[in-house]
């Protein structure tokens, strides 16, 4: 049945809105007096295709952008707060959890080191790190994958936690990436699919293009010009502090790729905002997650 674990078949309803006007817009500085001071109007920054944010935010600095602190003002002077982090809603329960081969102890450790022995090389640049993430793919399926990072490239992997063997892996070029876009993931507003309060990372080389229709509407399309990383489920159920729970924490992997990015020679833009994920009803999808399909557990008398 592991051959099903990929099959993403799913009758999407709904129209995909496609955007390929990126057309720059005209924007000015507006002045307005107020109490003898004057004060600027914000400026509109058009939206990206595949993140569907009103507005993007550059960052060329440090991974806190990402956390937005809040501040407020005291006997004249502004002082800034702890950095508030969004709500999240925790996937599974403490029982659930318990059924996923990757939380039992050990399991996880051996095969990314099996991994990083068989599929890293010399050439492949410094290694930075290691995860066990959540991809989200272009049909809003959850899977379970091991994540990479050098100063060269992402590695994601797909790996059978029962059989303990790797089943295929792909590579991402840091040199390939054009976007990278870190914030909380969000559907689309005529989307009958419940939010996820959940933040991630995506990963983009399509240099702002609308994705073609034949990608769209191929669910077995190789030719996704972006990936897109959250937590692994297990990060909220783990035992032990925040150095046991960083191999499924994907704000971690978003701070080391944000600066393996900013160290290289790289033309690739970083923004903090909104992520969405275009799907619009998402039954098959919903049902997929939540029986949690795109990972390895044991399932009454059957593990798959």
């Amino acid at each position: 049945m592991s051959d099903l674990l990929d099959d993403d078949l799913e009758f999407r309803i709904g129209t995909l809105q496609l955007s390929t006007d990126h057309a720059a817009t005209n924007t000015e500085n507006q002045r307005e007096k107020t109490s003898g001071n004057a004060r600027n109007t914000p400026v509109n920054v058009p939206p990206s295709v595949l993140s569907g944010a009103d507005s993007l935010t550059s960052s060329s600095s440090s991974f806190t952008d990402a956390r937005e602190g809040q501040t407020n003002a005291q006997q004249g002077t502004e002082e800034a707060v702890q950095t508030v982090y969004p709500r999240y809603d925790v996937p599974f329960n403490r029982e659930n959890i318990k059924d996923f081969f990757t939380f039992r102890r050990g399991v996880v450790e051996n095969a990314i080191q099996e991994c990083i022995t068989a599929l890293l090389f010399p050439e492949d640049g410094e290694y930075l790190g290691s995860w066990l993430l959540t991809e989200i793919t272009l049909w809003d399926n959850e899977k379970e994958r091991i994540v990479l990072l050098t100063s060269r490239l992402v590695m994601t992997i797909k790996y059978d936690f029962i059989a303990m063997k790797q089943l295929d892996f792909k590579k991402t070029y840091l040199d390939d990436l054009d976007t990278i876009v870190i914030g909380e993931l969000v559907y689309p507003p005529s989307s009958l699919v419940p939010e996820r309060n959940l933040r991630g990372v995506r990963l983009m080389w399509n240099k702002g293009e609308a994705l073609p229709l034949k990608t769209v509407w191929n669910p077995f399309s190789q030719d996704v010009p972006f990936i897109t990383f959250a937590s692994h489920p297990i990060y909220w159920h783990k035992d032990g502090g925040v150095d046991e729970r960083s191999t499924y924490d994907m704000e971690l992997f978003a701070e080391k790729l944000q600066r393996a990015v900013e160290t290289a020679p790289s033309a690739c833009c970083i923004h903090h905002s909104p992520i969405v994920i275009q799907s619009y009803v998402g039954l098959t999808s919903l049902l997929h997650n939540k029986t949690s399909m795109g990972f390895f557990k044991v399932r009454g008398k059957f593990s798959f």
